[in-house]
């Protein structure tokens, strides 16, 4: 079809922008200017494509996207509008719809002088199904209390695309009819003397959506009507890096704990059930955390699946021992990066998916790209309010609505709510409020690290050890102190500040890695505000006492013994006779199995044997923590051009648009004018062939056009007619 005279021609408009408007325009849709578009009307097609109009139309607020509803509502898909009759189409204050217009021009997706708007085209088609803003229902949408009738009027609209023909709805009809009820209580408008329609909201209703009405206009927060709380950031940020580094924690005992025993993996490369049981056991998490922190593990590049021993399993990456050195901020800030790129949905652990099979941890099934970008924008929310404000739910998804509308329709309830629960676990979040590391996440020009270093609390190197048997780390500690720590006692409670609680066991363990009581002594010593209470040594000698009673060495291998009875109970023992343990010497004995074997078999059986090299020295025999290859984590990259590009391509487009023909066309599919002609009401003439295979015209007027097909009003017989689109054969405007 020609374009008809009212509508400007999109191309030449185009043409008529001066570079500064083409710069600009090509900054804000970066994706027309790759490769570099040679002339004004290839640049002009590409605009026009309906990816790169559903790209733009995306990141349009809730306002631009009305503003653009109200300009096709009035016909502007196939007529000039002006921009007075737009603005008053629109609730909202005329000035911020001006603003959204000029935007909206800037974007290339309405064009034209202010006396002759038009749409682009493709603008709408590029919406999701059923979508509307400017709704006719009630403020408050309840299909609750209807009778059976209303309910089955209601039901078959819904299925048969909204629009439907009754005598009943003319405004002298019946008044206690159902449908003339349904229309004075907002649930149908009326079209016509005979023919009605069904809001959105009140199908969105009856199929058990929200039918919340979202705000069109930005909420205070983000007009900048909020002072910021400088107090209220300080206080969000403690408590987000507390947070932070408890994850660390969490984490930094997760590799560990896998380093030692890798976790073995299912053949689709999921985690099981059982390995899940068995690390949240381990840990004395939930197993909720687990999926969080394997999630966020392997988001990261700290842990990876591969080949261990001829084994498929889950295991920390050669780049999970420079984390485990770094210092508390670096590892804060490693963590935030890998959630923020991160492509896993944990909360999905255990739901059905596509094939009704449960979701296991690492499955495909639990991988969402997309969700990279829906974290930006979901979280992103918190950053544009003042700094120290906190938002309520509720608050979060008006302004998520307003300023992402497309987005916050299509996503999931679940999803916003569980995106905001792990941006509070990992500290990006604190009560509602963005921390300073979630704002210099989302600002170009800050430097996260250094933000992260400031807000993070420092390491001390002393310890207060209390005659309860209990040891207070008053703040968090370096890696070496901490790893000393966790082998004399037993965390009791955590966070900046935690206690652990010194026992038997927790001695044994630190003497079963080749501690002795001296060298323990001596650090608590070193490490101790003021005296170590005389309980914890009297401990420390009694356990020590009885503890590397036992003597081994490798000589495939030895055991030796200064008491000749504990020797032989010990070679009496099913333990001593798996790995072939017998006397040689009163105080001797030896095995046929190499000496790490002899000792976990010993131990097992409740005895207390210490590994000791050719001076009598203790020995630790732990295995070194098995370790995968690093791998680099794709990183995502800003999507916008760079300056001496956009320069380079206006020039282009002016170098090869010289003496360039203007040849002015409509691209427009038959489905989109379509489409325009319902939303604008406008009549066309369609060309069709009936069941017999006849060639017929119908000059109709669209009312929906859905599932492959229209439903139109004929002008002549009055009677709602559907065609099927694919025997259309061409439409033309009335």
């Amino acid at each position: 079809m020609s374009a008809t005279p009212e509508i400007p021609d999109f191309r030449t408009w185009l043409s008529e922008r001066d570079d500064h408007e083409l710069a600009n325009l090509l900054r804000s849709r970066p994706d027309v200017a790759l490769p570099l578009p040679p002339g004004i009307t290839p640049l002009a097609a590409r605009l026009q494509l309906r990816a790169s109009v559903g790209r733009a139309m995306r990141a349009l607020n809730a306002l631009e996207l009305a503003t653009v509803e109200a300009a096709a509502n009035l016909g502007g898909e196939l007529d000039a509008v002006t921009r007075d009759d737009i603005i008053d189409h629109v609730p909202a204050d005329p000035e911020l719809v001006s603003d959204a217009i000029d935007r909206l021009r800037g974007l290339a997706l309405l064009y034209g002088p202010d006396q002759a708007l038009s749409v682009t085209g493709e603008a709408m088609a590029s919406l999701p199904t059923d979508w509307q803003l400017l709704d006719d229902a009630p403020d408050v949408v309840s299909v609750e209390g209807l009778s059976e009738k209303q309910r089955a009027i209601l039901d078959t609209l819904t299925a048969s695309g909204g629009v439907g023909r009754t005598k009943h709805a003319a405004p002298d009809a019946d008044p206690t009819h159902p449908i003339a009820e349904l229309i004075t209580a907002g649930l149908l408008i009326r079209v016509d003397a005979s023919t009605v329609r069904l809001p959105r909201r009140v199908r969105a209703a009856l199929r058990g959506q929200d039918v919340t009405r979202r705000p069109l206009t930005p909420s205070v927060r983000l007009r900048g009507e909020v002072l910021a709380d400088e107090r209220a950031r300080d206080r969000a940020d403690q408590n987000g890096a507390a947070a932070g580094l408890e994850v660390a924690r969490h984490l930094r005992h997760l590799i560990e704990l896998l380093g030692v025993e890798p976790s073995p993996l299912l053949k689709e490369g999921g985690v099981g059930v059982r390995a899940v049981t068995a690390l949240a056991r381990a840990l004395g998490v939930s197993e909720e955390e687990i999926h969080r922190l394997v999630s966020l593990g392997v988001a990261a590049g700290l842990l990876s699946r591969g080949d261990v021993n001829d084994e498929d399993v889950l295991a920390p990456t050669v780049a999970a021992d420079e984390w485990l050195e770094a210092d508390l901020a670096t590892r804060w800030l490693t963590m935030a990066l890998g959630w923020w790129e991160s492509p896993w949905a944990p909360w999905l652990v255990g739901t059905p998916d596509e094939k009704k099979a449960p979701v296991r941890l690492l499955s495909e099934s639990m991988q969402r790209p997309p969700l990279v970008e829906q974290r930006s924008m979901v979280i992103g929310q918190f950053a544009l309010a003042p700094a120290g404000v906190a938002l309520d739910d509720g608050q979060v998804r008006d302004d998520f609505f307003f300023s992402h509308p497309i987005a916050a329709t299509l996503l999931p309830e679940e999803t916003v709510s569980a995106l905001v629960a792990e941006a509070h676990w990992i500290g990006l979040l604190a009560g509602g409020t963005a921390t300073s590391l979630l704002r210099a996440l989302l600002d170009p020009a800050a430097d996260p690290l250094a933000v992260a270093a400031e807000v993070t609390p420092g390491t001390v190197e002393r310890l207060i050890p209390q005659g309860d048997m209990t040891i207070l780390a008053p703040g968090p500690l370096p890696r070496a102190l901490q790893t000393e720590l966790d082998l004399l006692g037993d965390l009791e409670s955590a966070g900046l500040a935690s206690v652990y609680r010194v026992s038997d066991a927790s001695l044994r363990r630190a003497l079963d890695a080749g501690r002795t009581a001296e060298q323990l002594r001596d650090w608590l010593a070193d490490h101790t505000l003021g005296e170590v209470p005389q309980s914890i040594l009297y401990l420390i000698d009694d356990v020590a006492r009885r503890h590397g009673t036992l003597r081994g060495g490798p000589a495939l291998a030895y055991l030796r013994c200064d008491d000749p009875a504990l020797l032989a109970e010990a070679v009496r023992t099913p333990a001593a006779e798996s790995v072939a343990l017998r006397l040689i010497a009163p105080t001797v004995a030896v095995a046929l199995a190499p000496l790490v074997r002899v000792i976990e078999e010993l131990r097992a059986a409740g005895f207390q044997p210490v590994a000791e090299d050719a001076t009598g020295a203790a020995l630790d025999i732990r295995p070194a923590p098995a370790r995968l290859p690093s791998r680099d984590i794709p990183r995502r990259q800003p999507r916008q051009l760079e300056e001496a590009r956009i320069t380079a391509a206006v020039a282009a487009i002016r170098r090869h648009d010289a003496g360039e023909a203007v040849t002015p066309e409509d691209t427009r599919t038959t489905l989109a004018i379509l489409q325009a002609a319902a939303r604008g009401g406008r009549s066309v003439t369609l060309g069709f062939v009936d069941k017999h295979g006849r060639a017929v015209h119908r000059t109709v007027t669209p009312l929906t056009v859905t599932g492959g097909q229209v439903d139109a009003l004929d002008e002549v017989t009055g009677q709602v007619q559907r065609f099927t689109l694919h025997r259309i054969t061409e439409v033309l405007l009335g």
